[in-house]
């Protein structure tokens, strides 16, 4: 009998000593998770949601790969090295661009990557990464117009008195540009770039505002149009909206987060990764346009 008491209070023993190491590895776990806090909720979900605007190549746009339509691009790439490095698949939520920033709000993404610039209104509904690539490296804020229109201007100064029907990307820093040259009422929006260049191309618009390294390989399709040189036609000589970053909801417990793309954005700047993605995304494009 003694033996068999002896038996069970050391059974109970073991118990109670089992279940307070299970309820410290809970509490650890718990606490490992809550310092990640977005970071951990996105390895708990075993899946990175992406939002971008496929249609700003080199960065983002679609191909046909077996008959079905594919987003790829140098935004894409490095966003796939982020999942990578968190150890999640890639989800990618495609919208225009203006769905990309109302997703952003919402937080129904985990962090958005469509060329964007860090500015102080944006900075009130997002944070921001570091700046992993510059526009004025192989590009310039510019202006797009029809080869036979564009012959009449010279400067700037012509192009704002001409007072021109401008067209630009909804929500994007090309419409704050535009709103430099002319008034609102003479500035005409588009979900998308693709529409823009079609509305160029027709003569609904006179000029379109553009990041040139985007404009670039459409313009393969469109031979009638052309961007004005950078000499007298630079939209930004300052360079204020040069660097693209990573965008993330306000409020959402970042930091670990952040952090991680910073890494990972550092690490693909030193080996060279993000311009080879660009100049390969840039081939790439111009054969998709094709």
């Amino acid at each position: 009998m003694k033996k068999q008491m002896k038996k069970m209070m050391k059974i109970g023993l073991l118990s109670v000593v089992t279940i307070s190491l299970l309820a410290a590895c809970g509490k650890s776990e718990g606490k490992d998770s809550a310092e990640e806090g977005q970071l951990g909720k996105i390895k708990a979900a075993g899946k990175l949601v992406l939002g971008t605007s496929p249609d700003f190549p080199p960065a983002e746009f679609y191909i046909l790969k077996d008959g079905k339509k594919e987003i790829v691009g140098s935004d894409v790439a490095l966003a796939q090295a982020i999942a990578d490095e968190i150890g999640v698949k890639l989800e990618i939520k495609p919208t225009d661009f203006n769905g990309v920033l109302a997703n952003m709000q919402t937080g129904s993404i985990d962090l958005g990557i469509a060329s964007f610039v860090g500015t102080d209104e944006r900075s009130q509904v997002m944070d921001f990464s570091e700046g992993y690539q510059q526009e004025v490296s192989d590009g310039f804020q510019g202006l797009l117009m029809k080869k036979e229109t564009a012959k009449k201007y010279k400067s700037l100064d012509d192009i704002k008195a001409a007072k021109l029907m401008v067209g630009a990307q909804a929500a994007s820093i090309q419409y704050e540009l535009a709103t430099t040259l002319t008034t609102e009422k003479k500035i005409k929006q588009f979900g998308t770039m693709d529409a823009a260049f079609l509305a160029l191309n027709s003569g609904d618009v006179d000029a379109l505002t553009v990041s040139t390294s985007s404009a670039e390989p459409m313009l393969e399709s469109f031979p009638d149009l052309e961007i004005l040189p950078q000499e007298a036609f630079d939209l930004d000589t300052n360079n204020k909206y040069s660097k693209s970053v990573v965008g993330f909801p306000k409020g959402n417990d970042n930091e670990a987060l952040i952090k991680l793309a910073n890494k990972v954005i550092k690490e693909n700047l030193d080996n060279g990764n993000l311009a080879k993605w660009k100049e390969e995304y840039k081939k790439m494009s111009v054969d998709a346009v094709e």
